[in-house]
């Protein structure tokens, strides 16, 4: 089911119970660590507060590029996080590295085809069969007299999604919904009406992600296997750098092949824990024209600075994702 023309989640499992629109908990599964965020919606006035958030480092090994390695040992974290927080239903992550996202254009449909649509594509978009996959879209634009729509796709192996699911299950939590890492740190970084092509940039231990948002849709996502070191050395910097300036070019050759001039990156926003090392920031964009900036993580929760909740700049960057899992899906 489709939330709106633009925003969705990677699928609902379920129709959300009415008491969630009153607490919002969301739980992000990275190599490295879990995320966990429980807001609440204020009784008077407008806005969410925040009632918790908390880290938990993995043991190493255990979830490498996205894959679960040792469902026993992340089931007992997951286990005593849900018991400590009471946690029964919750909003949570899919890893972009085995995701396949695309964009196409489609022959106008109702809204309601557009699953059956999408379907008849896949295969010859992605490298996974429509029976071995999951998908889900978001509307990028649609021009019915045209007759044309153009769409963001997202792509999972059935047995990855599914491997999640049962974690989650597995502890007696109930995942609500679904999104790709990168599209939930879109929804936190990224001014909401915000259409502008622009790039972040997730530095994360051992790992950078690059996500191009334009139009409010990931319309491009890739993940690298490197990033902040974990002695805090910078010695990939190069190799970032060459990536990054690698995606400016192609996102102007791309948007100028389809005609649409002028369409280049306007802005570069960082996060991720590796947002809060200014050396590594300077250095990284130092040889940039795009004017770049860090996240600011809590612009589409709250409506006026007052409802920034007591969290460290430094320490929101890395919340980027668990933050965007957790946003109203109105908004």
């Amino acid at each position: 089911m489709i939330i709106s023309n633009k925003q969705k989640t990677f699928f609902d499992l379920f129709p959300t119970p009415e008491f969630l629109l009153f607490s919002t908990v969301g739980i992000v599964i990275t190599d490295t660590d879990i995320k966990f965020v429980q807001l609440r919606k204020k009784m008077f006035g407008d806005g969410f507060e925040l009632i918790h958030a908390s880290k938990i480092d993995n043991p190493k090994g255990i979830v490498e590029s996205g894959i679960i390695n040792n469902p026993s040992e992340l089931t007992s974290i997951l286990q005593n996080l849900s018991a400590h927080y009471s946690i029964h239903y919750t909003r949570a992550n899919l890893p972009d590295e085995k995701a396949y996202l695309f964009t196409a254009y489609i022959n106008w449909v109702p809204h309601e085809g557009l699953n059956d649509a999408i379907a008849f594509i896949i295969e010859e978009n992605a490298p996974v069969s429509l029976a071995e996959s999951v998908f889900d879209f978001e509307i990028i634009s649609e021009d019915k007299r045209a007759g044309k729509i153009k769409l963001a796709v997202s792509v999972l192996p059935k047995n990855v999604v599914e491997t999640y699911v049962k974690i989650f299950e597995s502890v007696g939590v109930t995942p609500v919904s679904f999104d790709l890492e990168s599209q939930a740190i879109a929804r936190a970084v990224i001014r909401q009406g915000d259409k502008q092509p622009i790039l972040i940039i997730n530095l994360s231990p051992e790992k950078t992600g690059f996500y191009v948002v334009e139009e409010g849709v990931v319309q491009f996502s890739t993940t690298l296997s490197y990033g902040i070191d974990g002695d805090g050395s910078y010695k990939n910097l190069n190799d970032l750098k060459a990536e990054m300036n690698k995606i400016f070019g192609f996102w102007e050759d791309l948007v100028n092949k389809s005609g649409q001039t002028g369409k280049k990156i306007e802005k570069v926003v960082l996060c991720g824990i590796g947002g809060n090392k200014t050396d590594f920031v300077e250095k990284l964009m130092s040889e940039s024209k795009i004017p770049y900036s860090l996240a600011d993580v809590w612009q589409n929760m709250f409506s006026a600075k007052s409802h920034v909740p007591e969290i460290s700049f430094d320490v929101s960057l890395d919340y980027a994702s668990v933050i965007g899992l957790v946003l109203p899906y109105d908004r």
